[in-house]
């Protein structure tokens, strides 16, 4: 950019800024005034319709001693007699509608309209039921602005009626409309003046045609004064709001005027200064630039010069005509600069000779080095010639004046030191290719045996699989030769092995047992775990005396040996073909379903108990019911009910229940095939995330007893306890083989289920502090209140982990303070049950509800915390149960005891 340029902006700039700072001080000038103007406009019109107001006040106030007067009407009215209150009142309403009132409504203290000048008096009084009473009480009128039933603005006065006895006995509103205010007020101020309702309609107004222009367009919560542009026209528009008596905004004023002319005229002057300060400046930036011209001419000639000196043009020539001044010394110096320029022209050429004779030299020596090398070292030495004859090319343009031999000797150095460095690159590419493709070697002989690995262990995987599953019973239907009931099942691995298993044999010739389980985890650890449970199970089955018996033995089995804390949910049933009875013990598992005769699916609950491998020595109870002949039992895990589509939706047990109750043909395989294609017509095109396993028992007539022979088999007591709840299998049981006989034979005959005799209950209670250290302490009352009513010593291990996780909870969790509280703990038996109460004044927390339910089937590593507690108290006890009331929780705990 010209100097001359630079110069013209800044004072461009300078006069802008200045022009723009005094447009904006007269722009801020004209808002002060307009602001004043604004401010004095509305105060004024505000003072002005408020006197109005007043003014028609008063001259209500001054017809209410009229009113007041009439000791007759106000009798009718402490009567509550609208009829005679009405000929009372008409010789009044002549001397009101003389003073200017234009209507009269008396209001009862129940807030009855009572009287109306208009005549009927179904219409709403204009003052409610709140107010006749406020007045009333404190006996002082009310005036104002409001507005009536058809929305129009009227100004009112409410004065009490009080009876001879001083008794306030309703109240009298006097009404006169805002006409006449209007009329005077558009006189005073030559503007149309508008009544506006909340909504922003006109209710009254004094030009109707040119309340068009604003209609529904004002807002009237705020006073304020604008310019209103409509097409060509332009309006001052003033608004201010209006109050009823209560300081309720109910509507605005409104005034217009027309300012047209005004806006139009202030909108020339302001042209008119636009233009002439655009003309100004114009002008000085025109005459500012044709001196800089004319001053800078003679530099102009100066600069070409030196252009062309730069060129190698030494023939243009500079003519000056005041030497003495700036322009004549830059002058001599030019002159001087040329001669200069000569010289160096004259020695350039030499050194460009010799410039010429050194490349050919370095180029020839390149060529030969290149012919040596590869073709891609060949390239490379190529483009090292291409860069060292321009860097030749640079030192003789840049040695101005310098030393000649030094920039060649520079040249030179550049170009060995390039050709060592290409060969010592060449050499060390040599190596490291050498060193890859030994790497590559290794790598590819990695792979190789990683393959033959992968293989062998897909081998073992396939072998695996076909092991389990032909552990597993295949052949169906299994026992041809009865003809009591059906069974079917049926497995399909996530996985190359599956983490379920089924099972059935019979125990003797009357009992059938049937076993379903889930291990936790998937793979080959969940296939080891789950065979070891059902060996261990079908070994145990014929030694026990009920299924409750049977898994809590498997149980302490598999747990005291569970280094990698898998478990395993279970079923296990024995059916009794002779009446049809199943006694069962459920660990863990989902509920059983049964498909009853009359098409009902019911999903037995009642029993329910930790998985397999959790911990050791716990009680597990025995539950029976009962299937007539063409019923069904259907076992599966949980795989079938927690199947997801792609969207991540469950099958869930709903599905299932409904698959079950619309199954038509109740044959076993028949059951297990239609809710397999229901369960894979809602996964689609999902993957199987778990294993599918079925069993399905169809009970179809009972057996002849008197067809069996009497057997006698070998008996074991194998937890130390007796099974808990329901018959035991028939003592008639088929023996074990005598080498896995570890007790004489002895004839077991059948069990009675045991009833707990009910007594009068027995209560204890405690009161411990918000410390952990106090769970000791009622651990001892546990221990004694259980030895006390010699009741299982499991009960006593199991409530106290219950109380543990619970009030650990409530005092790690439900207190955010330091202070201390208390927390009551009860304990109720009554022979049948055993109930516990925990009652604090911790934050409202609901365990069973809000504690996070814990994914059984993730190891312990990858397993999060929390949720377990709350899980094992579930499990632990039959009931369970909280509330909240009065600012204090109540837990409560249940178990069933059985003699």
């Amino acid at each position: 950019m010209l100097l001359r340029t630079r110069v013209t902006l800044i004072v461009t700039a300078t006069y802008s800024l200045l022009v723009a700072g005094l447009f904006f001080a007269g722009v801020k000038n004209e808002d002060l005034a307009d602001e004043r103007y604004v401010q004095a406009t509305l105060n004024g019109q505000q003072i002005f319709w408020d006197k109005l107001v007043e003014n028609t006040v008063q001259r209500l106030e001054g017809a209410t001693p009229l009113l007041l007067a009439n000791q007759e009407m106000i009798s009718a009215i402490a009567r509550k007699s609208p009829s005679e209150a009405r000929e009372a009142m008409t010789p009044t309403i002549a001397g009101l509608t003389r003073r200017g009132v234009g209507r009269v409504e008396i209001v009862g203290l129940d807030g009855d309209l009572l009287y109306s000048s208009q005549g009927s008096l179904l219409e709403t009084p204009l003052v409610d039921a709140g107010t006749v009473r406020l007045i009333a009480e404190t006996g002082k009128a009310r005036t104002g602005v409001t507005q009536n039933s058809d929305k129009q603005f009227i100004a009112a006065i409410t004065v009490p009626l009080a009876a001879l006895d001083k008794a306030v006995i309703g109240v009298a509103t006097i009404v006169s409309d805002l006409r006449p205010p209007l009329e005077e007020f558009k006189a005073s101020t030559g503007s149309d003046v508008f009544l506006v309702d909340r909504a922003g309609h006109m209710t009254d107004g004094t030009n109707d045609l040119l309340w068009r222009v604003f209609e529904s367009k004002i807002s009237v919560r705020k006073s304020r004064l604008e310019t209103w542009r409509d097409g060509s026209r332009f309006y001052s528009v003033v608004v201010f709001p209006l109050s009823d008596g209560e300081g309720r905004v109910i509507g605005a004023l409104v005034s217009v005027r027309d300012s047209t002319d005004t806006q139009a005229r202030q909108h020339e002057i302001r042209m008119i200064a636009i233009g002439a300060v655009g003309v100004f400046l114009l002008l000085v930036l025109v005459v500012f630039s044709v001196y800089l011209r004319r001053s800078f001419d003679p530099l102009d000639q100066a600069i070409a010069v030196l252009n062309a000196l730069s060129r190698g043009d030494t023939s243009v020539m500079l003519d000056v005509r005041h030497e003495n001044d700036e322009i004549g010394r830059i002058a001599s110096t030019v002159g001087v600069f040329r001669e200069n320029a000569i010289k160096i022209d004259m020695l350039e050429e030499r050194r460009e000779r010799q410039r010429r004779r050194q490349e050919l030299f370095i180029r020839l020596q390149m060529l030969r080095l290149s012919e040596m090398l590869e073709q891609d070292a060949r390239e490379a030495v190529l483009g090292d010639l291409k860069q060292i004859e321009e860097l030749s090319n640079r030192s003789t343009s840049g040695d101005q004046g310098g030393d000649g031999a030094k920039g060649e000797l520079e040249v030179l150095a550049v170009a060995f030191q390039t050709m060592s460095s290409r060969i010592r690159e060449q050499h060390e590419r040599l190596e490291s290719l050498i060193a890859e493709r030994t790497r590559d070697v290794e790598i590819l002989r990695e792979a190789l045996r990683t393959r033959d690995q992968l293989a062998a262990l897909r081998q073992e995987l396939d072998f695996a699989r076909e092991l389990q599953l032909s552990s597993l019973p295949q052949v169906f239907p299994p026992f041809p030769d009865r003809a009591e009931f059906q069974i079917h099942a049926s497995m399909v691995p996530a996985k190359e092995v599956g983490g379920d298993f089924y099972d059935f044999f019979f125990i003797d010739h009357h009992n059938l047992g049937f076993v379903i389980g889930d291990a936790s985890g998937k793979g080959v650890p969940a296939a080891m775990f789950i065979a070891i449970t059902r060996s261990l199970v079908k070994a145990v089955a014929p030694l026990s005396s009920s299924p409750g018996e049977c898994l809590a033995f498997v149980n302490t089995m598999l747990a005291r040996d569970n280094p990698q804390t898998l478990f395993a949910t279970c079923f296990y049933g024995v059916l009794d073909t002779r009446t049809g009875e199943v006694g069962f013990c459920n660990a863990g598992h989902p509920p059983p379903m049964i498909l009853r005769g009359d098409g009902r699916v019911d999903a037995i609950r009642d029993v329910s108990g930790v998985a397999l491998g959790v911990m050791e020595d716990l009680d597990y109870e025995t539950g029976h019911f009962q299937l007539a002949p063409g019923e069904v039992v259907h076992l599966y895990t949980d795989g079938v009910t927690e199947a997801q589509d792609s969207v991540d939706a469950l099958y869930d047990e709903p599905r299932l229940i409904a698959e079950l109750g619309r199954t038509a043909d109740t044959a076993p395989e028949a059951v297990i095939a239609a809710v397999l294609r229901s369960v894979e017509a809602f996964v689609g095109s999902a993957p199987q995330f778990d294993d599918i396993t079925m069993l399905t028992l169809r009970f179809d007539l009972a057996s002849n007893e008197a067809d069996a022979p009497m057997e006698d088999r070998p008996r074991l007591m194998l937890t130390g306890f007796p099974a808990t709840g329901g018959n035991e299998m028939d003592g008639r049981a088929q023996g074990a083989p005598e080498d896995e006989i570890a007790a004489p034979p002895v004839r077991q005959p059948a069990a009675t289920p045991s009833v707990s005799v009910p007594m009068e209950p027995d209560r204890v209670a405690m009161v411990i502090a918000n410390d952990v250290g106090e769970l000791e302490r009622l651990a001892e009352l546990v221990d004694v209140f259980v030895e006390k009513h010699n009741l299982p010593e499991k009960l006593a291990f199991n409530l106290n982990v219950c109380l543990d996780e619970l009030i650990t909870n409530i005092i790690s969790y439900g207190y955010d303070d330091e202070d201390s509280h208390e927390i009551q703990v009860e304990f109720v038996y009554d022979g049948r049950e055993f109930v516990t109460t925990i009652i604090d004044d911790a934050k409202e927390y609901n365990p069973f509800v809000e504690a996070p339910i814990p994914d059984l089937d993730l190891d312990v590593d990858d397993r999060p915390i929390g949720g377990l507690g709350v899980f094992l108290v579930k499990e632990f006890m039959d009931g369970t149960d909280y509330a909240h009331e009065g600012g204090r929780n109540t837990t409560t705990l249940r178990k069933t005891i059985s003699a």
